[in-house]
């Protein structure tokens, strides 16, 4: 799992169907979410419209932060922490807005904000309960 997590990262919901076409190469990165490997946002929108889906970006932030040292386990411990929050909304994307090591009162910790993203055929937002099907 050499999948490093920055600004522009996709993750998707593991079992995410979509079509042969968009041609993404995925990585597992938790329980249930996988890296889009090949591409950034703004390639994967690009694809799935021309796959005549839709990839609708919600302006809700989702923010995390893990107290340590710049590094991948404490990215990782952010990004757990971003994905449970997500977990709720049954959105089958999430995309990386920004990864940052900051210090408070001279306590180093890393901070992660993305957004949900999500994959669908209808131009219309389904509900939550169509979601997760």
């Amino acid at each position: 799992m050499s999948g490093s997590i920055k600004a522009g990262t996709i993750m998707m919901r593991a079992g995410t169907i979509i079509p042969q076409s968009l041609r993404v190469e995925t990585e597992p990165y938790s329980r249930g979410w996988e890296i889009i490997k090949n591409s950034d946002g703004n390639s994967v929108d690009r694809d799935v419209r021309r796959a005549d889906l839709n990839f609708f970006f919600l302006a809700a932030n989702i923010q995390a932060t893990a107290i340590g040292y710049w590094g991948k386990r404490t990215v990782r411990r952010a990004m757990e922490r971003v994905l449970a929050k997500a977990a709720a909304s049954k959105f089958n994307c999430l995309e990386i807005t920004e990864v940052s090591a900051k210090q408070f009162l001279g306590f180093p910790y890393v901070h992660v904000s993305a957004h949900s993203r999500h994959i669908q055929k209808s131009p219309f937002l389904q509900a939550p309960a169509e979601r997760g099907q």
